[in-house]
């Protein structure tokens, strides 16, 4: 007789930093994280986290940071595509 086991493990929107990621430390050490998110109904979105001080981005990176916004996005909608069709 052979017995078949599956486990599904939920992952909380957020939970494992996207490669598409944007992070950044300022200059007193609080660190800021960008990721994709998956809400629970299924629609892409973005995460944010911060250290509990907030985190401070000086201006000469927001080009950088609203590039890499674009780039998260679609990796979350690419995200709640893939988890749609499983």
């Amino acid at each position: 007789m052979t017995a078949e086991i599956r486990l599904a493990f939920a992952r909380p929107a957020g939970a494992i930093p996207h490669p598409s990621r944007f992070t950044h430390t300022d200059e007193d050490g609080d660190r800021l994280l960008i990721s994709t998110a998956l809400l629970t109904d299924g629609t892409p979105g973005l995460y944010f986290r911060t250290d509990p001080n907030g985190s401070g981005l000086p201006l000469t990176e927001m080009d950088a940071l609203i590039a890499q916004l674009q780039v998260i996005a679609a990796a979350s909608r690419d995200e709640a595509a893939a988890a749609a069709q499983s």
